[in-house]
């Protein structure tokens, strides 16, 4: 029999045997804990790692898990010698994301996959992609001056809905894109409802609007094939590998599946979170809108302009620190017996890693609960632990990160750039607390007065 080693370098297997279980609690018979993780996703990853510190035991979705938290834990969670995703997550999000998709899956096959799709994420890609954001941007930016005042988060919904279309399959904005929207509201919500398919019930109709998002993504791959275009899918249609493979087309239909509902949600929530924050610091708002009249105060934007605005683009980090936004990653499968801080841990488990928890280690960054985009300052942010900011995931490019988190920076700088070149915005009294959604927004969805600024 091989014999493991372990994370802290021992190598008798009945060492790692004889190890105590991480603590934490199995929940009740057979559900465990998934209906609490299912309550307030945020909420039960902060609660455990305070009871029980940054590794600990649950179950979860009919298996028991073991949670990492924290930079050390979660560059532990990434290490493929022992974690792997292929089965490793829950059923009911391997048959939304139709089985077969850059999550799911590890390994060469993940490695060569990856690498084709990070062709679509370049700054290179960005600089054809920025012309269709200013035009979204425009489009939205008008409708809200003639508003006034109104709620920003449905706003943003439909804009983000358009803007994903536009990136991704090359439509226009206006109404047309903003029913996908709606869709992909219906099939994001099938991630947190109970997995039982009725066909009525939450769980029966994100199957129904996965299906459909994947015969319009058809459409659209055969209209690009006919006639190339300069968004997503199109560069994702031309990349190749260095052996000459390609994105077959049922790989490309769900790869772009999970890019678009990614984008879409990742989006709407962080635009919104940029314009909360703005508002409710107004000595940021201040000084981001000094660093864009000095280097963007006018003209079509690129890459090279964006990349002079550094106080915007710590911005753009902080929040995705602060916020509650990602709880958690996807969940991995535990490979073979191995130790974890003198914790067992069980070949077979599943495994996860929290994020948000991570970035609010309060050892990696000071007063977590303050709002401070300093913390990412060039110098500062070149000396964070690896693995301690992970919005996005942690590890290598070609590894589980997200593919578009660069994307995110560019969207919020290019629509900070325009709010703060001719706007300005106050808070309407409203409910600031955040939902339990599993993207979490204001509840009352950020209502603005919003008008035309004046120095």
């Amino acid at each position: 029999m091989q014999i493991q080693k372990n994370f802290q370098g021992k190598d008798t297997e009945s060492n790692i045997k004889n190890k105590p279980l991480p603590p934490g609690s199995f929940g009740l018979p057979l559900i465990g804990e998934t209906i609490a993780l299912a309550w307030d996703i945020h909420s039960f990853y902060r609660q455990r790692l305070k009871k029980y510190g940054p590794v600990f035991k649950t179950h979860l979705f009919g298996k028991p898990v073991i949670v990492f938290i924290g930079p050390e834990a979660f560059t532990f969670f990434l290490n493929q010698e022992y974690f792997t995703r292929e089965d490793g997550n829950p059923q009911p999000v391997r048959e939304l994301l139709d089985w077969d998709a850059l999550p799911l899956l590890d390994g060469e096959e993940h490695r060569r996959r990856k690498r084709l799709i990070l062709q679509a994420f370049t700054p290179q890609a960005f600089d054809k992609y920025i012309p269709v954001m200013e035009q979204n941007a425009a489009y939205y930016l008008e409708r809200w001056e003639k508003l006034g005042s109104f709620t920003w988060l449905n706003e943003y919904r439909k804009m983000c809905a358009s803007l994903s279309n536009a990136l991704f399959v090359g439509r226009s904005p206006g109404s047309e894109s903003e029913a996908v929207g709606k869709i992909m509201d219906t099939f994001i919500k099938g991630f947190s409802a109970v997995p039982i398919n009725l066909g009525f019930n939450g769980y029966g109709k994100a199957l129904k609007s996965r299906d459909w998002l994947l015969s319009y993504l058809d459409r659209a791959i055969a209209q690009h094939q006919e006639q190339p275009q300069q968004d997503i899918l199109g560069v994702l249609l031309a990349a190749r590998g260095d052996d000459g493979s390609t994105l077959t087309e049922d790989q490309l239909r769900r790869e772009v599946l999970h890019l678009f509902f990614a984008a879409y949600s990742g989006f709407y929530v962080a635009l919104t979170l940029l314009s909360l924050t703005l508002a409710q610091h107004p000595e940021i708002m201040a000084r981001a809108r000094q660093e864009v009249n000095q280097y963007a105060a006018d003209g079509a934007l690129n890459m090279e302009k964006l990349q002079k605005l550094v106080y915007l683009e710590q911005i753009t980090k902080e929040i995705r620190r602060f916020y509650p936004i990602n709880a958690a990653t996807f969940f991995a499968k535990v490979k073979t017996d191995c130790e974890y801080k003198d914790f067992r841990i069980p070949k077979g488990w599943g495994a996860v890693a929290g994020i948000h928890t991570t970035m609010h280690m309060p050892q990696v960054f000071s007063e977590p609960e303050s709002f401070k985009p300093c913390r990412f300052a060039p110098e500062q942010f070149a000396t964070l632990p690896p693995n301690s900011y992970v919005p996005q995931g942690g590890g290598a490019k070609d590894g589980h990160r997200c593919p578009g988190e660069d994307m995110i920076t560019v969207l919020l700088k290019v629509m900070a750039v325009h709010l703060l070149r001719r706007y300005t915005w106050e808070l309407l009294p409203q409910n600031l607390e955040f939902n339990r959604d599993l993207f979490p927004t204001p509840r009352d969805g950020l209502k603005v007065r919003f008008g035309i600024y004046s120095p």
